[in-house]
């Protein structure tokens, strides 16, 4: 058990583990699917019941408790990467166009100024 493992469990019950792995298989599944909408929502709820297991005074748990976790944590942490490796391009993707528009509202707008007669 290494010292990550016995953090986690410190604040992060087995149940609490599963559901967050639960979370995230969804978070993936809708990453699949480009909901980037519904992911937002999806981390939130993740987000959410992170900090409310964070919040909670520790508890101690038992080694094959600590060790079932650490299998869990493990397993986000790759779910966590797949939905990285989805949202990075369309986040870029994103960022162009929002450049792409911001550059042609300018460019509008001065045309706009050139078009109306200054009195």
């Amino acid at each position: 058990m290494n010292v990550s493992s016995r953090n986690a469990a410190r604040f992060l019950s087995l149940a609490e583990g599963q559901a967050l792995l639960t979370i995230y298989e969804t978070m993936v599944e809708t990453a699949r699917s480009h909901d980037w909408d519904r992911l937002a929502e999806i981390e939130r709820q993740a987000a959410a019941l992170r900090d409310a297991a964070a919040a909670r005074p520790s508890v101690p748990v038992d080694e094959e408790e600590v060790d079932a976790l650490a299998g869990l944590l493990v397993r986000i942490q790759r779910l966590d990467h797949e939905i990285r490796s989805m949202v990075e391009p369309a986040r870029e993707q994103a960022r162009q166009q929002l450049a792409v528009e911001v550059k042609g509202r300018a460019v509008r707008e001065a045309y706009a100024k050139l078009e109306t007669p200054e009195g």
